[in-house]
């Protein structure tokens, strides 16, 4: 484990002793239900006989209290579909609203995300455990800090930490680390693997919270996610027992050994699940039952014109003004390739040389761009799954139309005819692309939704103030010289790598697809001159 994560343990320990609180009134005994009342010292005796109100119980019975004020799983989690129905432990959750629960018995669910973890918690009334009540479950408070969750030395077997054979060496004869095998059923179905929750009896804390250490990894979350605790073949790699964490992976990812369990606040009454009208969480992007990533067929949003402030403004409020030269043909010639290619070829430039070279005429341009990427109402992150009328229908819904290539490009690339909105050196920390292969997919046309929300990355911006139009999403234009049928032109690229520049597009798509990277942004005539 490396110094800053170890920083980090140490920080949320500190805090977490700081926060200590006295114990919930929930807790205090209270005298037993009937008591007569003592007579007066004087005066008439009072016939009146208090009744002591019961108090609600600190947490649930699947949980445990910790430190008077939050309660944990017992067991690491398991999830049901949203019909009741059992869900495969050993497949991933996909876009199914499953709901968490913790049992004793069960084999848990592994092949989970932090994102999926959390909506699942949410959706039982809970939340996904955050890393410092994760750690303070574990590890105890005050001066009597466990470094495992039974006590201060490790007792080689009382975890499930130490399975010799890795399952993929039976399952595919060799050790694959590509996210579609590590997502593979098949591999926790292996003897000898995962265990059932509880099955480890003496791998339990004070408080009775079983497999902290050991089976899976679980998921917490914080000012980044965290995987804590260790799983069934590695205790040690990255810190002994408690404090086992690594920040190895983004919110999305998810493979055999990732697991999770909820909490809540002590004494919180009854949970109710959240309402599925609106999305569990708003990280998942899209309201339910409405278009998006996960729904290709969903509904369409509503929308309707932005108003102008001010009155005489020559763009909406939520549009920009490009205005200025454009460069009809740039030469912009590469320095240096990033190292990946595609069929034998280089697919990006790492840097371009600076400045580029304008060889064709200059054209006056002055028009409104949308400022971000259509995110309606409701949505967290941009829509996607429009096909190209699809994106022409909801501009016009707004009073305004598709981007002309040359517009988009314009608005894209500035008046310098820029690489890159940014500059000449591909940055994919300012931009969301450039995600490697492995954090792409999780099995056959499962993609990993690496969406941000419209404003996440402010360093992704054009010359004019426009947002993300390289990376994130790919943006419909119109090619006004194309034919009927080939006239759509996507552009911008997505958070894989490749065409995540000003001037690339693809022509690859008919104007009927839709795909979950698809996205929407507008233009519009600019007012006055």
């Amino acid at each position: 484990m490396n110094g800053k994560l170890h920083l980090l343990l140490m920080v949320v320990l500190v805090v977490g002793c700081r926060e200590r609180r006295a114990p919930d009134p929930a807790l205090v005994a209270s005298s037993p239900s009937s008591v007569p009342a003592a007579p007066a010292a004087s005066g008439p005796t009072l016939s009146a006989v208090t009744t002591a109100t019961p108090k609600p119980a600190a947490c649930p019975a699947d949980m445990a209290l910790i430190d008077g004020r939050f309660c944990i799983d017992r067991w690491e989690a398991r999830v049901r579909e949203a019909d009741g129905s059992e869900h495969s432990p050993f497949r991933s959750v996909g876009p199914k609203k499953v709901v968490a629960e913790t049992r004793a018995g069960v084999i848990p669910q592994a092949y989970i995300s932090e994102k999926e973890a959390d909506a699942a918690c949410r959706r039982a009334g809970r939340r996904l455990c955050t890393t410092k009540q994760w750690v303070t479950a574990c590890m105890g408070q005050g001066k009597g800090r466990r470094q495992f969750p039974y006590g201060a030395a490790e007792r080689h077997d009382a975890c499930n930490t130490h399975r010799p054979i890795h399952p993929s060496s039976i399952i595919h004869g060799e050790r694959r680390t590509d996210s579609v095998a590590l997502n593979d059923p098949r591999l926790n179905q292996v003897p000898n693997t995962i265990a059932k929750t509880g099955e480890f009896d003496q791998c339990v804390t004070p408080e009775g919270v079983y497999d902290l250490h050991g089976n899976l990894l679980e998921w917490t979350r914080g000012e980044k996610p965290l995987l804590m605790g260790g799983h069934y073949l590695d205790g040690v790699q990255h810190g002994p027992g408690c404090t086992y964490v690594t920040d190895a992976h983004g919110a999305d990812y998810h493979d055999f050994t990732t697991g999770f369990r909820c909490c809540m606040p002590a004494a919180a009454g009854a949970h109710e699940p959240e309402p599925e009208s609106v999305p569990a969480v708003q990280s998942e992007g899209d309201p339910t039952g409405m278009r998006g990533f996960e729904l290709a067929t969903g509904r369409l949003p509503e929308l309707t014109p932005p108003p102008y402030e001010p009155a005489d403004a020559a763009c909406p409020a939520d549009m920009v003004l490009a205005e200025g030269l454009r460069c009809s043909v740039p030469i912009q010639r590469c320095k240096r390739w990033l190292p990946r290619t595609s069929v034998g070829e280089k697919i990006a430039c790492a840097e371009f040389a600076e400045p580029s070279e304008c060889t064709g005429s200059r054209r006056s341009m002055r028009y409104c761009i949308d400022r971000y990427e259509l995110t309606p109402p409701g949505y967290g992150l941009p829509l996607t799954h429009v096909n190209w009328t699809e994106a022409q229908n909801l501009c016009r819904a707004m009073d305004k139309r598709l981007c002309m290539e040359d517009e988009w490009e314009f608005a894209c690339e500035g008046p310098d005819a820029l690489p890159y909105p940014y500059g000449y050196v591909r940055d994919a920390k300012r931009c969301n692309h450039d995600f490697p292969e492995e954090e792409l997919v999780t099995g056959p046309d499962q993609f990993i939704d690496h969406r941000v929300a419209k404003d996440a990355r402010p360093e992704c911006t054009s010359p004019f103030g426009v947002v993300n139009m390289v990376g994130n999403v790919d943006e419909w234009t119109t090619r006004p010289s194309g034919e009927p049928g080939h006239r759509a032109i996507l552009r911008g690229g997505w958070w894989l790598i490749g065409r995540n520049r000003c001037r690339a597009a693809t022509s690859n798509h008919g104007e009927r697809y839709a795909g979950m990277q698809t996205g929407v942004r507008c233009c519009k005539a600019a007012r006055g001159q």
